[in-house]
């Protein structure tokens, strides 16, 4: 899903809205500081379902989908407005380090130039920071940016979605109005940056089935089926084992 349909969801607005509540917090800096032992601490975290996907398989617009059914808030791109808020950074500027490879030549020339930057390591320590928040308030559905890598397995659903290569870029071509060869290199760019950074900063292999409890193939699946397929994996599998 892209930021103008993110704009226009009102799940977007309404976790948009709850980010800024916690920027309000008086505890926050508790609550940051306590984001940082989440792992070792399962009890403490809420419910949630963390989203992995592959480029063009409509896992956004999918989270967006379960998020509704579960009446949870859905965080994707919001993880961004809050962090630029929080650390009074620019937006664009984060933007170029989310979900990309790691580019060593913009982190020297932004710092040689002195411009407001941020590095790709800074960036992942305030993001793992931002997750490990959002899990403590818990009913939250996490798009991406390695949340399945950070969060304790048995308090949440660890969820992939992929399609066919050719679904993916068919898909690009229609959203992003892209002919087929810019389709398929913004497909490429975009798995290849997620891959980098759960392998860098998680250590942990994106496209290992064994680190999910559900794969979704949506070559055959509407957003809609899919999503319920998801809610219906996570009341069965960690719900009613919670209660």
């Amino acid at each position: 899903m892209d930021t103008k349909d993110q704009k226009s969801n009102p799940l977007a607005a309404e976790a948009e809205s709850r980010l800024h509540k916690w920027l309000a917090l008086p505890d926050l800096h508790d609550y940051l500081r306590e984001a940082q032992e989440v792992k070792q601490a399962p009890k403490r975290t809420g419910p949630y379902i963390a989203i992995s996907r592959e480029a063009g398989s409509r896992g956004g617009e999918i989270a967006y989908g379960v998020a509704k059914l579960l009446g949870w808030d859905v965080l994707d791109k919001e993880l961004l407005d809050f962090m630029a808020e929080r650390y009074h950074l620019p937006r664009q500027v984060l933007d170029e380090v989310d979900e990309t490879t790691s580019n060593w030549f913009h982190d020297l020339f932004s710092l040689c130039a002195g411009t407001q930057a941020i590095s790709q390591a800074d960036f992942v320590v305030h993001l793992k920071q931002i997750i490990c928040m959002a899990a403590i308030h818990g009913n939250v559905v996490f798009v991406g940016r390695g949340a399945q890598c950070l969060l304790p397995r048995e308090r949440g659903l660890a969820v992939r979605i992929i399609a066919s290569r050719e679904t993916r870029i068919q898909h690009y071509m229609r959203r992003q109005s892209l002919n087929h060869d810019a389709a398929v290199f913004a497909i490429d760019s975009r798995d290849q940056g997620r891959i980098d950074l759960c392998k860098y900063y998680f250590q942990h292999d994106i496209d290992d089935p064994h680190n999910y409890d559900l794969i979704v193939n949506t070559d055959r699946l509407t957003s809609e089926q899919a999503a319920d397929l998801i809610v219906r994996t996570y009341q069965e599998v960690v719900a009613k084992n919670s209660d």
